[in-house]
């Protein structure tokens, strides 16, 4: 495999803390399953979506915001973060660029 090559391959998978070996499109895929998880769990838990920093629910649009930035998590190899719920919150786009110093 030449170096080229091998650099694009390379560029499209990420590590995990336990060296498993992942494609962005799996990345990207299991990401959105965990936001569309983050939000069910936060419904069915107290019957309604909200920001989990400033508790707005009416009229604000609500994103689904990492603790730990996907970037950083791919950088560090700790994509799984990426995909935890637990690293993941409701916030809405006010608190999640404040979060992300936007």
């Amino acid at each position: 495999m030449n170096n080229l090559y091998r650099l694009a391959y390379n560029m499209n998978h990420y590590y995990t803390s336990d060296d498993e070996r992942v494609a962005k499109s799996i990345i990207d895929r299991r990401i959105h399953e965990a936001k569309a998880n983050a939000l069910s769990e936060q419904f069915w838990e107290y019957g309604y979506n909200f920001c989990s920093d400033c508790l707005k629910s009416n009229g604000v649009r609500l994103d689904c915001s990492h603790n730990i930035s996907v970037d950083e998590a791919q950088k560090t190899r700790r994509t799984e973060l990426a995909w935890d719920v637990n690293n993941i919150k409701v916030r809405c786009r006010e608190c999640h660029q404040k979060h992300d110093n936007l």
